[in-house]
């Protein structure tokens, strides 16, 4: 079973450090990462000595089956929240951090409205920086889900055939990684065929296959609550010499940057260097979006492999690098691995998915 109550120990720690007297924890991932609940409607209560899990009755059992252990409120219907806390609280003053970045002003308000002896400390990114970091037992469940994701692609590919189009390869696709044991898609698949490509985010549309150069995927599953995320290009007409010098160009910059994954890099100097090299072959323009980013409950989390962003890399992070290039009426090439930081420096998780040009080629 995963560790949960030494994941909250380390919280504990940060409250302490930032002087506070409690942390209510309101989104749904973060309170998932903490205690195993999947619900995703209750907070949870962190405190220096102690935690409490706050729901209304509709979750009774299931905190009761997936959280053994930690103490429960169950609020009655008609009693907000605020007054569930006011009553946790107690009356001594003191200080409670909320999460930034869940809570809206709107709900601040309501959950300050019996708590007016208590001061609102805004945190941020509190359990989403612990989260950065993998544990076994989160990777396990990565590795399973990439693996879902390989061979639903795999099975896909071996029966594509021209009339089909971006929507029937999209179906088909999710519907074979919950075959494979997906419990759900990391995000709606980008299916685009030919100059379709050229969109970053494109939605799979009636357009078919048929009489085009490449075809990109970018697809991901779930797996027990955590995410692959993967992007390959299938090659039509292996001869085209253009399609070849922008699928190796891709390619190189995202092995070349891969190779230099491992502690201590920030997050700006390895997406520099596939950077350069697709400048270098004058598709710099062309190349619009950050290298990768961190994966796991989410599809995206941080830190982000981006000009600007200086987080230094560590031992444990598992990272998307997907490194591409765009052009208006021709097409798009991207490449995507999952990538985890290890003690002296990176394993592509996804290495076993095929995507050298003539492993790409469909005939």
């Amino acid at each position: 079973m995963e560790n949960f109550s030494e994941r909250r120990n380390k919280i504990r720690r940060v409250i302490a450090k930032q002087k506070l007297d409690a942390l209510l924890i309101t989104n749904p991932l973060n309170l998932r990462y903490l205690t195993g609940f999947t619900g995703g409607s209750g907070s949870l209560l962190i405190h220096s000595d102690g935690e409490t899990i706050l729901s209304d009755p509709r979750f009774t059992i299931q905190i009761e089956e997936e959280c053994p252990g930690i103490a429960a409120v169950i609020r009655p219907r008609s009693e907000s929240t605020s007054k569930t806390l006011a009553k946790l609280l107690g009356n001594p003053p003191g200080k409670l951090g909320i999460e930034a970045e869940t809570v809206t002003i709107a709900q601040r308000e309501r959950l300050f409205q019996h708590l007016s002896h208590w001061e609102s400390v805004p945190t941020k990114s509190v359990v989403e920086e612990l989260r950065q970091i993998k544990d076994r037992y989160e990777l396990a469940r990565m590795r399973q889900a990439i693996e879902v994701t390989a061979c639903a692609f795999q099975f896909v590919r071996k029966r594509l055939y021209p009339s089909m189009s971006e929507i029937d390869i999209c179906n088909e696709l999710e519907y074979q990684m919950r075959l494979f044991g997906a419990e759900d898609r990391s995000f709606p698949s980008i299916i685009a065929a030919g100059a379709r490509a050229a969109l970053p985010h494109a939605v799979p549309s009636e357009q078919t296959s048929s009489g085009q150069s490449h075809l990109l995927l970018d697809w991901g599953a779930v797996v027990n609550g955590y995410m692959s995320d993967l992007t390959r290009v299938l090659i039509f007409t292996p001869k085209n010499k253009k399609l070849r010098a922008m699928y190796e160009t891709v390619l190189a910059a995202q092995e070349t940057a891969i190779a230099a994954i491992k502690p201590g890099k920030t997050c700006e100097e390895i997406d520099k260097i596939a950077r350069d090299i697709i400048t270098k072959a004058g598709f710099g323009k062309h190349f619009g979006h950050g290298l990768g980013h961190a994966i796991g409950l989410q599809v995206h989390e941080t830190p982000r492999l981006a000009q600007g962003d200086q987080t230094v890399l560590k031992a444990g992070m598992v990272v998307t690098v997907e490194p591409g290039i765009y052009l208006r009426g021709w097409g798009g090439i991207r490449i995507e691995d999952d990538v985890l930081i290890t003690k002296s420096g990176c394993e592509v998780l996804s290495r076993h998915v095929p995507k050298s040009f003539e492993e790409m080629c469909v005939t």
